[in-house]
């Protein structure tokens, strides 16, 4: 059974709660796994020095860059695009190869995200509250979703595992939601926080596309062909996969950290 870090589930009624307002904008080749084990080695921890600002150090970078002592990229592979393919629907996805690293016993893995944005959709129950979509009705409305998407540029693409949209989108403060029921609990299988691309209505319907905020990451692992496998249940227990998911985790919260202080001292823009 396919595992994914976050995943489509379903829920009675997430009531988003939005925040505040500057706006960001979001941007969204395998071309050869065999050079994935040249990965492993490629990146180091490193700091960069400046007069006016100093970056915390990062861990270990994505797969794929090598840096010099003084933190300035000196190679960056072309080479880090990997795909998977859903079993249940023979549908590709295309992902960017974060990590590269072996299980405890030795077999070859990746943490991988996808290189287009992941989207789900909500439905309106009232003015406050949404609720899942079903597989079944997500078919009828792809149309229209497909329709809302193009109308500000974007793609939607039917991939394996989940619906990305391909293309950039702006937002601000206030687009991000965050799930919770009416008592402000948590929702299982949701993802706690949420940014709105776009709405659309149909047979008198309110419909919200939205992207999870925390990255969609698979766990994937090559076969005796070479071929890459979701990882099966066992295998994401392995402390070698913690471990990635951790340093990735670790890198992605320290990027967040970083960014927020240059932006605080540059000025909001």
């Amino acid at each position: 059974m396919p595992t994914r870090i976050a995943i489509r589930a379903t829920v009675e009624r997430p009531v988003p709660r939005k925040r505040g307002s500057s706006n960001k904008t979001v941007s969204t080749v395998l071309k050869n796994d065999d050079e994935s084990e040249d990965f492993e080695d490629e990146s180091s921890t490193t700091t960069t020095h400046s007069q006016s600002y100093q970056p915390s150090p990062l861990p270990k970078p994505p797969a794929g860059f090598v840096f010099d002592p003084h933190g300035k990229v000196l190679i960056a592979s072309s080479k880090r695009i990997a795909t998977i393919v859903d079993s249940t629907n023979n549908l590709p996805l295309e992902c960017v190869i974060r990590r590269v690293f072996r299980s405890s016993q030795g077999d070859e893995c990746m943490l991988l995200c996808p290189v287009d944005t992941p989207v789900q959709i909500l439905k309106s129950t009232n003015i406050d509250g949404w609720s899942a979509v079903s597989d079944e009705e997500v078919e009828n409305i792809l149309p229209a979703a497909a329709y809302a998407l193009s109308k500000i540029h974007m793609h939607l693409v039917i991939s394996g595992f989940c619906y990305t949209a391909r293309g950039g989108f702006c937002y601000s403060e206030e687009d991000i939601f965050e799930f919770g029921t009416d008592n402000g609990q948590d929702i299982d299988g949701l993802p706690t926080e949420g940014v709105e691309i776009t709405c659309f209505h149909q047979d008198g319907v309110h419909y919200m596309i939205y992207t999870p905020s925390d990255p969609l990451l698979f766990v994937a692992v090559k076969d005796n062909n070479g071929l890459l496998q979701i990882a099966d249940d066992d295998l994401l227990e392995d402390h070698a996969v913690i471990d990635a998911i951790d340093e990735e985790t670790e890198f992605n919260a320290l990027v967040e950290e970083e960014a927020a202080l240059l932006e605080s001292l540059l000025g909001e823009r």
